[in-house]
């Protein structure tokens, strides 16, 4: 059974291929945004299964604080982070609030990330 996916990047050909992707994987994109304080906004109105989130989006909120904030209001929403950034402070504050770090342009990994644990009911 697929989940409610809200997709969001400022790369609108990468926020389309990520739609298309996980739609045709049997997943309800329920919306998708190009910017944080869209994300935050959308989740708060259609609480998502889970928010797939790049993680540069200027001018901001970034994708790792969307997650901190979404993981902290909204516990029962998983997060992927789908970003080409790496560093080790990404990767200490995703794991701290919860949210899963893919590597953009890997789509085989982003599909398992978000099929993960069943949905909510």
């Amino acid at each position: 059974m697929g989940k409610r996916v809200l997709v969001v990047d400022n790369d609108p050909d990468a926020l389309d291929l990520a739609a298309l992707d996980l739609g045709l994987e049997g997943h309800e994109i329920v919306a998708t945004a190009e910017d944080g304080q869209s994300a935050l906004a959308l989740v708060a109105q259609l609480r998502p299964d889970v928010l797939v989130v790049d993680h540069r989006m200027p001018p901001g909120p970034w994708g790792v604080e969307v997650a901190e904030a979404v993981r902290a209001e909204y516990p029962e929403i998983e997060v992927v982070l789908y970003t080409n950034y790496r560093s080790s402070e990404l990767e200490v504050r995703a794991g701290s609030a919860g949210a899963r770090l893919v590597p953009k342009g890997n789509l085989r990994t982003l599909r398992r990330a978000v099929a993960g644990p069943a949905p909510r009911p």
